[in-house]
């Protein structure tokens, strides 16, 4: 390959012309022929090197993280605190030290607890477990109690010498995790306040029931503020020597006002401009029109104290969050019954949401949350999760309506509104992942012959009113096999299996199935909206489900259809690199296998599989309400850069990233982290430009207006988006059932790239007169070069060497494999960086373009690991240790070079994790990446 880059001086070398080409030389034409010949040779060479290009693996850099050791080092000015150790009681019945059951079995199991040990207990006991500790306390006063214990286990009940006792249930909140091994580890609690007197104090603490797990490391009593980081005492933090990273220890966020702060783009308190509604294809608020785009998250732990709530709602806030989608049942022991305490947590958490600015969306049904067994009242079920039974028990539809009336009707007493009145509660959610159309759909299965039963008189009740008869409706059929369930002499038909359906989707019975089950979950979906508006007066706006099918491009725009009398469309979706584990739906483990995989490069020939292809139905909004780039996977910067900017090209109203329960960073990376540098991290400049609408939405690339007639005869549609399954639903999928459509894409994939791409029914009010419309995409895929071109001009793809650049005037950045890009040049900046993989980007926070901005945010990732993160294997990884907290960053590299005139005028300040300032570290003429640095302000210096 050097000869590509050298190629001229070396040829001219070579073919002896270096000094010699003179007209008046009797060599003159020798040289000629030479001249051309160095002309073809060069033009091969030029070819060869693309072809080299084209097909040469692209470098990938080391994924291991370099051995280190952990050192704990002490902090300067800590906060007073009062610390013991667990281990250590004055009085006890837990078994000795040697016959702890949960006792560290390793170095590195040890150093995960304070002081390398903790006290535990399992299995039967005769009488309640208990722990003693005499506590001297130096100076009188109120103190936040906390303990550091395994994880839920052990409810327990604590008094201070004679004072009353105290619950500490299964259900407390916890605030962080550090896991020993499998199924075992420790986690901070909050467990109240007390008010203690100087001097010396007994601490009794009994297990409230006589048998099952329990262990202690800790406890601490404080009157500052308590970050937990693990078996770190408030006077202490972490050091390690990793070379090319660094450990991200972030101090608390106290909430104070930083460049990076974003709550001024939310309302005084949600709803200050009334209730969310639709128009058209946008949401606005009710009192002033304006378009609101939500930049929100899935999470919020009900079990959090008011305080810790109040914290995490400023959090969000601060990093652009405008919403939070609630996804939890409010059932208790008996699902008849909602749970009162958890209903007040509920409200708590709107409340303090509410403060920040932040909108509530609610989901409260998810079937794989239940499973019903004879004692349910529901006869057949032996342990099944009820898919599908809500659209068509009118029982269990009574019960899930009981949950609404509770929700919605009781008075929120942190706000004294109802939930139907309060515009601060936006969206409610009828069912989560459910489908007559989903795999899960399996009759006699899934749904047991019992239940079965209804809906088999219900679909021989459909085929009567369309035929006269059933015996009419199978005569219609023609010749059919009779299916399991088909009993017309008592007035029911069974159901083909969906696998049965695609495959033989020209033959009227199959027609007719899916047309009853579109017109079964389309009513259910109308009588649900109905009693929650009518009969509730729910203010808000509601939405049926965001699933997927057993066929895209078949039986999707059906399922989609069935949801269009919704307010708007909402849909989830996940990225991930193959992950094999006994656990890998929900965890990750030692053992594991995985491949890390990015969604910047893609085969020229392939088709590409993003979450984020946003394909809108009926001119109305569009949201995705669950969306991540899941572990393991180092590629998750580019998640928050693409959301941004292709979410604003496809004009999509809302997205939710999922999830996070933490009420500030989350310590380590699990199955579905987003509260960390790589995700959480990049919100304050993306945030910025999603919700203010920096970029421009594309062209409608694509406006197809589907007939309803041919959706119901299985004719599909000529585009699919890609169904992003996570690996717990991929699950639901029977590998011995398979649909052969042979359906192949009427509509380049590639047209989600490029602009918006709509569906509308036919019909329907807002599928208007207007023929297909499909632009010729022809100008803006380059697939020789292997980049797209989106209709705004703004964003650029190079799918082959995976780098996205955005070139706008107030946002400017790429992100990818840089250093593979080499220089990039902008619009107003030039960047260059040695990351193998990462993302910069460079947005105005005054409004201004980045070309006269007074006031700009310079933004930085690369990828994070846990500690001690490592892997064996190419391009299979088996994961050898999952690692501990704290995390790790990779050092940011690189130089950002504004090319404004006045670029050295501009005064450049790094700034923490949190915002706060650090140190001007010089000008924007040259910005040399600081390898700890996220966020640089770059200001005129008489902008303040």
């Amino acid at each position: 390959m050097q000869i590509c880059a050298n190629g001229w001086p070396v040829l001219w070398q070579v073919l002896g012309l270096k000094g010699k080409l003179d007209r008046n030389s009797l060599l003159f034409p020798v040289m000629l022929r030479r001249c051309i010949l160095l002309f073809l040779v060069t033009l091969a060479l030029v070819l060869g090197c693309q072809a080299i290009r084209a097909s040469a693996p692209l470098p990938i850099a080391d994924v291991t993280q370099p051995a280190a050791t952990l050192t704990v080092q002490p902090v300067e000015n800590p906060s007073p605190f009062i610390w013991w150790e667990a281990e250590k009681p004055t009085a006890t019945n837990f078994p000795p030290a040697a016959q702890n059951p949960f006792a560290p079995q390793n170095a590195f199991e040890a150093s995960v607890l304070s002081e390398h040990a903790w006290i535990g207990i399992d299995g039967p006991r005769r009488e309640p477990a208990f722990l003693e500790y005499q506590v001297n306390v130096p100076t009188a006063g109120t103190y936040a109690f906390y303990s550091r214990k395994f994880w839920q286990h052990g409810p327990f009940r604590w008094r201070w010498d004679d004072q009353s006792w105290n619950e500490a249930t299964r259900d407390l909140y916890l605030m962080d995790t550090a896991e020993l091994r499998q199924f075992i580890g420790a986690n901070w609690v909050e467990l109240g306040t007390v008010t203690l007197s100087a001097g010396p104090h007994r601490l009794r603490i009994e297990l409230t029931r006589n048998e099952g797990a329990a262990a202690f490391d800790c406890f601490i009593l404080t009157q500052g503020a308590f970050q937990a980081r693990g078996p770190l005492r408030p006077d202490q933090r972490y050091e390690a020597n990793i070379p090319g990273w660094w450990l991200f220890d972030p101090k608390r966020d106290t909430g104070q006002v930083s460049p990076i702060d974003l709550r001024h783009l939310n309302e005084q308190f949600a709803g200050e401009k009334g209730h969310i509604r639709v128009q058209g294809d946008r949401f606005i608020h009710e009192k002033t029109g304006e378009v609101v785009r939500f930049w929100a998250i899935n999470g919020g732990d009900l079990n959090q104290s008011p305080a810790q709530m109040q914290q995490m709602a400023r959090f969000l806030a601060k990093r652009g969050v405008n919403l939070v989608r609630v996804h939890t049942h409010f059932w208790g022991d008996d699902l008849r019954q909602i749970n009162s305490e958890k209903l007040n947590q509920f409200f708590a958490w709107v409340a303090a949401l509410k403060r920040e600015g932040i909108y509530t969306s609610l989901s409260i049904y998810f079937p794989l949350w239940l499973k019903l067994d004879a004692t349910s009242g529901f006869a057949g079920y032996t342990g099944q999760h009820p898919f599908s039974l809500l659209f068509f028990n009118s029982e269990f539809q009574q019960i899930y309506f009981s949950w609404w009336r509770s929700l919605l009707t009781i008075r929120n007493p942190y706000t004294g509104l109802t939930l139907a009145e309060d515009p601060a509660l936006a969206m409610a959610e009828l069912v989560n992942e459910d489908s007559y159309l989903f795999w899960t759909f399996r009759p006699y299965e899934t749904i047991p012959a019992e239940q079965m039963a209804i809906l088999e008189r219900q679909f021989g009740d459909w085929l009567r009113r369309k035929y006269g008869s059933l015996q009419g409706a199978i005569a219609a059929w023609s010749a059919v096999e009779p299916v399991r369930g088909d009993a017309p002499q008592q007035g029911r038909m069974g159901f083909l299996p969906l696998y049965a359906i695609v495959n033989q989707r020209t033959t009227r019975r199959a027609q007719d199935t899916v047309a009853f089950l579109y017109e079964s979950q389309r009513q259910f979906f109308q009588q649900a909206i109905r009693y929650l508006k009518e009969d509730l007066g729910y203010q808000g706006l509601v939405y049926g489900s965001n699933w997927q099918t057993a066929d895209a491009q078949i039986l999707t725009p059906i399922d989609k259809y069935s949801n269009a009398v919704g307010d708007f469309f909402d849909r989830h979706g996940y990225f991930n690199g193959e992950h094999k584990g006994d656990r890998a739906s929900f965890s990750l483990n030692n053992g594991d296998l995985y491949q890390d995989r990015t969604s910047l490069r893609f085969d020229k020939n392939a088709t590409p599989d993003s979450p984020l292809m946003d394909l809108q139905y009926d001119g109305k909004p569009s949201t995705i309400s669950e969306i991540n780039w899941s572990m393991p996977n180092r590629f998750r910067a580019e998640f928050p850069f693409l959301a941004a900017t292709y979410g604003l090209l496809q004009d999509s109203d809302g997205i939710f990233f999922f999830a996070t329960g933490n009420h500030s960073w989350e310590s380590t990376l699990g199955k579905f982290a987003i509260a960390h540098p790589s995700i959480l991290g990049q919100f304050p400049a993306t945030a910025l430009v999603y919700r203010k609408g920096l970029l421009r939405p594309g062209e409608t690339v694509v406006d197809v207006t589907l007939d309803p007639a041919q959706l119901m005869a299985l004719a599909g549609a000529p585009l699919s988006a890609p169904q992003n399954f996570d690996e717990l639903r991929s699950q639901d999928i029977p590998p011995d059932q398979t649909v052969h459509s042979n359906q192949g894409a009427q509509i380049d994939p590639l047209a989600f790239w490029v602009g918006q791409v709509k569906f509308r029914f036919g019909g329907s009010p807002n599928s208007g007169n207007l023929a297909n419309r499909i632009t010729n995409l022809a100008p803006y895929i380059d697939r020789p070069r292997q980049i797209l071109h989106s209709t705004t001009g703004e964003l650029t793809w190079d799918y082959r060497t995976g780098l996205v650049t955005v070139n706008a005037d107030q946002v400017q950045g790429a992100a990818g494999f840089l250093r593979q890009a080499g220089k990039i040049a902008l619009q107003d900046v030039r960047l260059s960086s040695d990351l193998d993989y990462g993302t910069m980007l460079l947005v105005s926070l005054d409004g201004k373009a980045i070309a006269s901005s007074d006031r700009l945010l310079l933004q930085v990732m690369s990828e994070d690991q846990n500690f001690g993160w490592r892997t064996s294997g190419f391009p299979e990884r088996t994961i050898e240790s999952v690692g501990r907290p704290p995390l790790v960053v990779r050092n940011l590299t690189g130089r950002v070079r504004l090319k404004r005139q006045d670029a050295a005028r501009l005064r450049v300040t790094a700034l923490d994790e949190n915002g706060d300032r650090l140190q001007t570290i010089g000008n924007a003429a040259q910005i040399t990446l600081q390898p700890q640095v996220f966020y640089y302000l770059i200001e005129r210096p008489s902008a303040g």
